[in-house]
């Protein structure tokens, strides 16, 4: 009875902290063993005196993740090629049961690669958990108006803000589809109409697997890199699965379940305006886990 009463306990702050860890770290395994590591902690060694335990985690989970991104941005420097967030099922898998709400877009989460961990904290907390510049300064204990200095400073460098989340609708999973089918049936003419002007991608292969090493840019180039993804790079017997990953559409590659690419898309309008290409296996494990789970069920 008393270890069922823990395992509850332990989920509930399990979901309740896997946001603050997932939005500052990035990386979503990382951001899981962020928040282990502090539940572990507390468990065989509770602190003395805390009146709020939640609000206690919530502070070393926040701080601890600063520190581990910081760690993060040193071995980025070792990276080859860009390096992306790992995407996250919001719809179902672990991160569906945490307090989704918090949980930061994609395309977001990669501007916020522009950001310190310091600055991202800062922002997140601010705009993405609705936290005063005084609760700011007192979890990451700074001053208030070092805190508002911090935070002018991310909005400057990201030029965004935080949008609502969503599902994948009709039109978006539509324009998806008609990507794939223009580009197996070779139909130049839709697939520009596709593809905005200016459209970007970036690729995510780190050490492990080929994928181009720097951002792709215009239509011509981009038509070329999705030639080859459908063409060479796609393998015998894929299976492809449209879904949404941190409220963007995204298409999944799969081959006996296991998922080898997973592209994440930002679409405007009817085009298609920025898109990313996940094909290292470690960015990948989390969606590989959740989507194994959700079609064992």
């Amino acid at each position: 009875m008393e270890k069922d009463k823990t395992e509850v306990q332990l989920n509930y702050y399990r979901s309740k902290l896997l946001p603050y860890a997932y939005n500052i770290v990035g990386d979503s395994m990382e951001a899981e063993d962020v928040v282990q590591e502090i539940l572990n902690k507390y468990l065989i060694r509770p602190v003395e005196g805390v009146m709020n335990i939640e609000a206690y985690l919530v502070k070393a989970v926040i701080n601890r993740s600063i520190n581990q991104k910081k760690l993060l941005r040193n071995r980025k420097e070792q990276y080859l090629g860009e390096w992306l967030p790992t995407p996250v099922f919001t719809e179902n898998g672990i991160y569906s049961q945490a307090d989704q709400k918090p949980i930061i877009e994609y395309s977001l989460m990669v501007l916020l690669e522009r950001l310190n961990p310091t600055e991202r904290a800062v922002f997140i907390l601010k705009e993405a958990f609705n936290y005063t510049h005084r609760e700011i300064a007192e979890t990451l204990e700074l001053q208030t108006d070092h805190c508002r200095q911090l935070l002018k400073r991310a909005k400057q460098k990201l030029q965004s803000k935080l949008r609502s989340e969503k599902k994948l609708d009709e039109t978006e999973q539509k324009l998806l589809r008609d990507l794939s089918t223009a580009i197996l049936s070779a139909d130049l003419s839709k697939i520009e109409e596709i593809l905005s002007a200016e459209v970007v991608c970036l690729s995510d292969g780190g050490n492990k697997v080929s994928a181009a090493r720097n951002r792709i840019v215009g239509k011509v180039r981009v038509l070329k890199l999705l030639k080859a993804i459908y063409g060479k790079y796609l393998l015998p017997s894929t299976q492809i699965v449209y879904t949404t990953v941190n409220y963007k559409p995204a298409i999944l590659y799969l081959l006996e379940k296991h998922i080898y690419r997973c592209i994440v898309f930002e679409i405007e309008g009817s085009q298609i305006k920025r898109f990313y290409v996940l094909v290292n296996p470690d960015k990948l494990q989390r969606l590989n886990t959740d989507y194994r789970k959700s079609i064992d069920r």
